[in-house]
């Protein structure tokens, strides 16, 4: 059975990998590697007011934690296979909080997620890190979690959380 669940899960990811999603800023369509990484704001989300300068607010929809930390989820970019839902969120960076390695900031990610409305749980499967703030910029490096990434609980008032109570209806 957990076999058939991660095969199920390997294929949702398929689909969502295969997703072009271009970064919020762009209009000519560019693809673009998109992120995951741990989404969850340890407190209740709602609706968040936009950012100046944020993205286009018809696709992106901002989802404000209870911490003021505000993430972006890309309505255009869900898929669905069976009970999995595969998401797309964006979320800047404290500023100069976060750096590579390398010394470069770390400005904001895009992550991939993928939420089971059977479980109540969600894996990221991949992230990307940005230089500038909504995804711009060159990508710094993409993070592809092993084995699509594990599943986890997700928790109420974390992005998750609140992504699964708005999809899995």
């Amino acid at each position: 059975m957990t076999f058939r669940f991660f095969r199920h899960a390997a294929a949702l990811a398929g689909c969502v990998f295969g997703l072009a999603v271009p970064p919020a800023h762009a209009d000519d369509g560019a693809a673009l590697a998109l992120s995951a990484a741990p989404t969850a704001s340890a407190s209740a989300s709602r609706p968040a007011a936009p950012d100046p300068g944020a993205p286009d607010p018809q696709r992106w929809l901002p989802l404000m934690g209870a911490n003021g930390v505000t993430s972006y989820f890309d309505q255009s970019a869900v898929r669905r296979q069976g009970t999995e839902v595969g998401v797309v969120v964006m979320r800047n960076s404290p500023s100069g909080v976060i750096r590579t390695a390398s010394g470069d900031p770390i400005r904001s990610s895009l992550k991939r997620m993928v939420l089971n409305c059977a479980t109540s749980m969600f894996a990221v499967v991949e992230q990307t890190l940005y230089s500038k703030r909504f995804a711009r910029g060159d990508s710094l490096y993409t993070i592809r979690a092993p084995q699509y990434g594990t599943f986890q609980v997700a928790g109420p008032g974390t992005i998750a959380g609140e992504l699964l109570r708005k999809l899995c209806r």
